[in-house]
């Protein structure tokens, strides 16, 4: 991650029906796997970060998604709040799981930010395209791994996932060898060390109000 690069949204701006269904099919695939590396999650709220719009996984142990998209200029992500993603509107250790699906390339502050706000023993995801797949484009996840593990995170190694090419039918029928070594998405996984010392950011002179999520807070005017 390079400071202060920008945070692109990992979709074309027009797209056909088939490519339309090719890419909800690998959004479907990857919210697959990422169910499953969430299934012993256990907390109440989670943050999504999606560049696809695909729906929020099914995890018993999430009983709500914090759900942020790209907004039209590119410069914020929306949803019920608006967010700058080099300073989260949300309060420390405040999600059980972070999920960060086809979001582009993260600066260092912003990596910092999705550690800061996840909680202890909580599980972070990360999945993007794979730069070296027939979906030409996406970024490469040795980028990610490196700024997870300087944000103080426990990172395992990337997965391959999802067809390898655009299909409409996503990995449905596709040997499991073929997306293990040539999938056309990759998933991280990082766990926040209790022992990990993270810095934690202390908004100054702003006033606490009523929530909108678990743990936002707003600027006072």
């Amino acid at each position: 991650m390079y400071a202060n690069e920008p945070v692109p949204a990992e979709q074309p701006t027009q797209r056909s029906d088939r490519d339309a269904a090719a890419l909800a099919a690998m959004g479907a695939d990857v919210s697959a796997l990422c169910a499953k590396r969430l299934a012993r999650v256990a907390g109440t709220h989670g943050l999504l970060l999606d560049g696809l719009g695909t729906p929020s996984p099914a995890v018993p142990g999430v009983a709500r998604w914090a759900t942020l998209q790209p907004a039209q200029d590119g410069a914020v992500w929306q949803g019920r709040v608006r967010a700058n993603l080099d300073e989260l509107p949300f309060a420390d250790d405040c999600f059980c799981a972070v999920l960060v699906r086809f979001a582009g390339g993260f600066d260092a502050a912003g990596v910092s930010e999705l550690a800061r706000v996840l909680a202890p023993h909580g599980t972070l995801l990360v999945a993007g395209f794979h730069p070296r797949s027939l979906w030409q484009r996406g970024i490469a996840p040795g980028r990610w791994e490196r700024a997870l593990r300087a944000a103080g995170l426990d990172v395992l190694p990337a997965v391959r996932c999802g067809s390898p090419w655009p299909r409409v039918r996503g990995a449905e029928g596709l040997p499991r060898w073929l997306i293990r070594s040539a999938g056309g998405a990759w998933l991280i996984e990082a766990r926040r060390s209790v022992l990990a010392m993270l810095p934690l950011r202390k908004p100054a002179g702003r006033r606490a109000m009523e929530p909108l999520l678990p743990g936002a807070h707003r600027q006072c005017a």
